[in-house]
């Protein structure tokens, strides 16, 4: 039984890492999702007492992934620069559509960036209370 949950939580952890490289590198996505998994099974299994310290790691793992993820997104376009707004030619027409997506591309990066942060606190906050010794009444 741990061994299929720490597999369902590496599924879980490798899509967050698929997401991640998808942002900066797509044609070997597929490999880090594989390769991820395998790794992921593989640490959440490995020494884990119970079902509940595997879970515990997977949503320590996925917190920092989704805290990645936002940081990513704003920091790649440095890089990799506004694919849209480079291919646009330099007509009117061709300038409002650089422009809005420019715009678009802003906003939905500050949606999900937020989304991310929240979903990676909250993660983080499971996490710790998930490993967090309990303590008992006398």
């Amino acid at each position: 039984m741990r061994v299929f949950n720490a597999a369902a939580a590496g599924l879980i952890t490798a899509l967050l890492l698929y997401l991640l490289v998808s942002l900066g590198n797509t044609k070997v996505v597929f490999y880090f999702f594989l390769v991820g998994w395998v790794i992921f099974t593989l640490i959440f299994n490995h020494r884990a007492e119970s079902i509940r310290k595997i879970w515990a790691r997977a949503c320590l793992t996925a917190a920092v992934e989704c805290l990645i993820i936002p940081v990513a997104a704003q920091v790649l376009p440095f890089f990799y620069g506004q694919q849209s707004v480079q291919a646009a030619r330099q007509g009117a027409f061709a300038a409002g559509q650089s422009v809005g997506s420019a715009i678009g591309g802003g906003l939905v990066n500050m949606l999900t960036g937020y989304a991310g942060v929240l979903i990676g606190f909250v993660l983080l906050a499971t996490a710790y209370l998930s490993l967090k010794p309990v303590r008992r009444r006398r």
